[in-house]
């Protein structure tokens, strides 16, 4: 495939870009873990744990944006002179190792 003619895009928008995609992703992140725990822990009943098969299905999306993300970020971050921009990219492998973990073990590991 050809890469399209232009100019690059600057470093800020690659890092308010991939910014917009972490906020995103940990906005659905919570619900998603809100569908899936928030009745468990105001009912003590696993009933709703039937829709897990639904919730991990859905988590795709955002952990696929949050992988994006971390990528704008790190190319955002490689080309700034001075290094700085590097909180996007921390915060973004924060949420790709804890949003796995919250979804799975629910309220015990919050």
């Amino acid at each position: 495939m050809h890469p399209v003619a232009g100019p690059s895009p600057s470093t800020d928008t690659r890092i308010g870009v991939a910014l917009a995609l972490l906020v995103g992703s940990a906005l659905s992140f919570a619900v998603l873990w809100a569908v899936l725990w928030l009745p468990v822990l105001l009912t003590d009943s696993q009933g709703s744990l039937f829709l897990y098969p639904l919730v991990v299905l859905l988590a795709i999306a955002p952990y696929g944006a949050t992988w994006v993300a971390l990528a704008l970020a790190e190319r955002a971050r490689g080309a700034r002179a001075d290094g700085r921009g590097s909180a996007v990219p921390a915060l973004c492998a924060v949420l790709l190792v804890l949003a796995p973990v919250l979804l799975w073990f629910g309220p015990v590991a919050s």
